[in-house]
């Protein structure tokens, strides 16, 4: 098998290294390049632990060229199913670890005599950058998180290393690109285990932003009414109220998601604050795109009603020429663009809130 091929060269990289300075990861790698040896398959190596501790021993050493090293085969492990399940636990420990290390981390080229000492904003690019590649990888692999301990520190992690006052442009442009997808995967994975009709109703990427929010909420009504003639055909739309575990985890989103565009804190992703706009940007995706969560769950229902709805009338009423975020163009559209999709999309569940936001609506 090729992936076994190549993944039998990957142990020899951190050994290579790692041989005069850190001789426990030496060792390791040699051992499992012998236990790799004997194994035929990706099953066959996600149950066997050595094989990923190695690279996880790699990615724990303080410098850059063993962390990018054990960063980048352990991509190889879980892109190709090679990592049982049970190990996401210390892999995502290990990840913010890492992240969290990236200052203190070094260049050495261990085969010559020589230190190679880069700025520390630089090894910083190089390892973060990386990490948030993995978590990536991690949401769209079987490894994706299944409960709330795992969901917070994955997309934590996004999190502080986007508002990191010594992350990097690239870096914090990477976190949030990172954040968005690992979003729409987890509420397209909420479509799924919820049985709800996928396709147009929801989208496994992160669509593009226009200046214009009459194209926006327009596609948005092409949707809905594509969802109403398919539950049409099928019987009355039903609420439910029951989640499944999928379900919960995206109702815990949605609720710090909103905090944090208040101006709050995320209590479940452990997060203090972060910019309102990227907040609410992600929540009018939210809105736009998955409309047969809201108008299927209760539970989703019962979140834009009493949090989300309140979040965007309090917004309405701040005066323009407050200094901040509440007072800057794109929050202000963010926010007309968000009640637009309510008015437009749940007028018929939101019969109260649709008739009171007409007015702020069309005057701000």
């Amino acid at each position: 098998m090729a992936f076994i091929a190549v993944l039998d060269s990957d142990p020899r990289a951190p050994s290579a290294p790692a041989r005069r300075r850190y001789p426990a990861v030496k060792d390791g790698a040699e051992h499992a390049i012998l236990k790799l040896r004997s194994l035929a398959s990706p099953d066959e190596i996600a149950h066997n632990e050595d094989i990923l501790r190695i690279f996880l021993v790699a990615c724990e050493v303080k410098t850059v060229k063993l962390s990018v090293i054990g960063l980048s085969c352990l991509q190889k492990l879980i892109s190709h199913d090679a990592v049982a399940p049970s190990a996401l636990k210390e892999i995502l420990a290990t990840l913010k670890d890492v992240g969290e290390d990236a200052t203190q981390v070094s260049w050495e080229d261990t085969g010559e005599d020589e230190k190679y000492d880069l700025h520390g904003e630089m090894a910083d690019e190089t390892v973060q950058l990386k990490t948030l590649q993995t978590i990536l990888i991690i949401f769209q692999s079987r490894l994706q998180p299944d409960n709330e301990e795992h969901m917070a520190q994955a997309l934590g992690i996004c999190l502080r290393l986007l508002e990191n006052n010594r992350s990097s442009d690239s870096v914090r442009n990477t976190a949030a690109a990172t954040f968005r997808q690992a979003v729409a995967l987890i509420f397209d994975h909420v479509v799924s285990a919820e049985s709800l009709p996928a396709g147009k109703f929801s989208s496994g990427g992160y669509i593009a932003r226009t200046s214009s929010v009459t194209s926006d909420i327009n596609r948005s009504i092409n949707r809905l009414g594509s969802l109403e003639l398919e539950y049409l055909s099928g019987g009355a739309i039903s609420m439910r109220e029951t989640l499944t575990r999928a379900g919960k985890l995206g109702i815990r989103l949605l609720e710090d998601l909103t905090a944090l565009a208040a101006g709050g804190s995320a209590i479940w992703l452990r997060v203090s604050s972060i910019q309102r706009t990227f907040a609410l940007d992600i929540l009018e995706f939210i809105l736009s795109n998955y409309v047969v969560v809201f108008r299927t769950l209760l539970p989703y229902e019962q979140v834009l009603q009493h949090q989300i709805c309140s979040l965007l009338m309090t917004s309405l009423r701040t005066n323009t020429e407050l200094e901040g975020e509440a007072g800057e163009p794109y929050f202000r559209r963010l926010v007309l663009r968000s009640v637009a999709h309510i008015i437009r999309l749940y007028s018929s569940s939101l019969i109260t809130e649709s008739e009171v936001w007409p007015p702020f609506y069309y005057f701000s």
